[in-house]
């Protein structure tokens, strides 16, 4: 079982509470009030995919891709504004990736607790560069594990039957100014 307080009110009280119960997929919302007393309870069952659709809404980065027991990519600790990450944000029946270089465009179907359906397309660099690819993806069913409130596991992230790889993401919380998102990445740990 994984448990995090996830929101807090300005005094330090816990606002939402998670806890994660991975044998049987279900996730639990505790809500408080400021005095500390919880008011509501959410349980989601991610077994079903509309429960799961409502699990991954937001924002979420790549933190580590391991390929053959070998780490090829792991996330800097310190946000750099000159190279920021790519920002996968899914949002009911999309799938939104902007990057310094990768951008996609997906329409997502959520098959059930860890199945999704991705149609869409990528595109990596400039178009007239060397390095420009652009593909068109259909009926892709990729297979999410949830490992808590923060984490999940992308499987066959890559595509590449030949490599064993395990590749980890991790929700962020972009901070809001007058209503709206800001639209640079500021992790959560300065946002506070």
């Amino acid at each position: 079982m994984v448990e995090d307080v996830i929101e807090t009110y300005e005094s330090g009280n816990k606002k939402v509470y998670v806890r994660y119960h991975p044998d049987v997929n279900v996730l639990e919302k505790h809500f408080y009030n400021s005095a500390g007393e919880m008011i509501h309870l959410e349980r989601d069952s991610l077994s079903y995919g509309d429960d799961f659709e409502k699990f991954m809404i937001g924002t979420w980065i790549l933190e580590s891709m391991t390929v053959n027991d070998e780490i090829v990519f792991e996330k800097d600790s310190i946000y750099n504004p000159d190279n920021p990450p790519n920002i996968y944000t899914f949002s009911g029946k999309k799938l939104l990736v902007s990057g310094p270089q990768y951008s996609a465009d997906y329409k997502i179907i959520y098959l059930d607790s860890s199945r999704v359906e991705l149609n869409g397309k990528w595109t990596y660099g400039n178009e007239g560069e060397n390095t420009y690819r652009s593909e068109q993806i259909n009926y892709d069913v990729d297979y999410f594990q949830i490992l808590s409130y923060y984490n999940f596991i992308w499987t066959n992230f890559l595509e590449d039957p030949e490599k064993e790889e395990e590749v980890l993401f991790r929700r962020i919380i972009l901070p809001l100014i007058n209503g709206s998102p800001v639209t640079t990445l500021v992790p959560p740990e300065e946002s506070r």
